[in-house]
């Protein structure tokens, strides 16, 4: 009885191994990349129908979705749909209209077995009118050895709102289907791979281009001396400001200029306050168009000098209407000092001129007022010190007035009040 069990138990296992063929395990990995297949609407085509509609060369991961997609002008209610090896993409928000649309789908794409799609592809739409202004030109390199390697080209708006992101090798590019509108063109190599371009080793290119309809712009991709303080970046983002980043900080310059690009004549600033690697300047009202600011002899902590160092950026008509705020203060309120003259110290989010700090000091136990010196004033931080000196173990309150204001107008939320004790060691004679 137990052979015959046997026997049949052997068959069983034979018939259920017969019955059902298996793939053989092992073989070799799948390193294909992700690859479009067919997208609907194509490129340069309408996209009035607010649907996109992508087909594979094989199953997405659904989890590399989320972030893989990209619309400008910028649109944030869409609904995506994956299934297998295609993408439905439905658009919810109002297209607007003459208007071109970049759709960029970036390599954080993948497939389900981690292979990412070959290169960031960017697709041009239009919802009415298409346009097709252009911009092209060749690349040049101060280091030979640059030339075999991808280069990274960023077109940004005037706002710096990246437009697209494009990786390619070669020594000239071409871009059509561009709005007849104001970009910035930025390229640089990424040698390090880590996403950013890092100033200490890696050759850049920017320039702003004021109005584009059909141009050529050659870029040279060139390494910042950094032994040498240098302009970084430039923005202006208000009417009146100019914001600066240096390459390292610095600490004199002997002038500066800004010129209108537009018609070469050079434009009018009033105030230039400068903070380690950051340097503010406020301006006559600008106009959007493309200024070039120059530093000549800009020096840093080690007396390097820069003979002119020069950036682009584009003007703002945006008017700064938002409130005045307050940074940092000291004393803190309800401190004890130990000084019969104390330094009073208030930074603001804003440069503020000393005729419009308005501030009072109080002896409590009298509510004598006494009389303030502004020793800092016309920049973000404002001191204040009295004029006379203080009575020791009294308190004193010192209030800065809501009516304080910036440079453009805008006005504090509320008073400030800081309350503080003089135990100060007078001196014996």
């Amino acid at each position: 009885m137990n052979k015959a069990f046997k026997l049949l138990f052997i068959l069983l296992l034979f018939l259920t191994g017969c019955g059902k063929a298996k793939s053989p395990t092992g073989g070799p990995e799948d390193k294909t990349a992700l690859q479009i297949v067919s997208i609907s609407p194509d490129n340069y085509e309408s996209i009035s129908a607010k649907e996109i509609e992508i087909i594979f060369n094989k199953e997405v991961d659904k989890r590399s979705t989320a972030s893989a997609f990209r619309f400008y002008p910028p649109l944030d209610n869409y609904k995506l749909k994956a299934n297998d090896n295609k993408i439905n993409i439905t658009i919810k928000d109002e297209l607007l209209p003459n208007r071109n649309y970049f759709f960029t789908i970036s390599k954080v794409l993948k497939d389900t077995r981690n292979n990412p799609i070959e290169n960031n592809l960017t697709y041009i739409y239009s919802n009415g009118k298409l346009h097709d202004s252009k911009l092209n030109g060749e690349i040049f390199y101060t280091e030979d050895e640059d030339r075999k390697l991808e280069k990274k080209l960023v077109l940004l708006d005037r706002d710096s709102v990246t437009v697209f992101v494009k990786d390619f090798f070669g020594h000239f590019y071409d871009l059509d289907g561009l709005e007849h509108a104001p970009y910035i063109l930025r390229s640089y190599i990424d040698k390090n791979k880590n996403g950013r371009y890092d100033i200490e080793k890696e050759p850049y290119f920017e320039k702003y281009i004021d109005s584009l309809k059909t141009q050529k712009v050659d870029i040279t991709l060139a390494y910042v001396d950094t032994s040498k303080v240098v302009l970084k970046q430039a923005s202006a983002p208000y009417n009146n400001l100019i914001n600066l980043t240096l390459s390292e900080t610095a600490v004199k310059w002997d002038s500066l200029s800004i010129m209108n690009q537009a018609d070469t004549t050079f434009f009018a600033h009033k105030l230039v306050i400068l903070n380690e690697d950051k340097i503010t300047v406020t301006t006559a009202p600008q106009d959007t168009v493309s200024y070039e600011i120059t530093f000549y002899n800009l020096a840093d902590k080690s007396g390097n000098v820069t003979k002119a160092t020069k950036r682009t950026f584009s003007g703002s008509t945006k008017i700064d209407t938002l409130d005045l705020n307050i940074t940092a203060s000291y004393p803190k309120d309800g401190s004890t000092v130990l000084d019969l003259f104390p330094k009073i110290s208030i930074g603001f989010n804003k440069i503020v001129m000393k005729n419009d700090l308005i501030a009072t000091l109080t002896e409590n136990e009298t509510k004598k007022t006494i009389p303030l010196n502004i020793t800092g004033s016309n920049s973000f931080t404002a001191l204040f010190a009295p004029k006379n000196k203080l009575r020791n173990f009294n308190s004193y309150t010192f209030t800065l007035s809501q009516k304080t204001k910036d440079f453009n107008g805008n006005k504090l939320l509320e008073d400030l009040h800081i309350n503080f004790m003089i135990t100060a060691r007078e001196e014996k004679f």
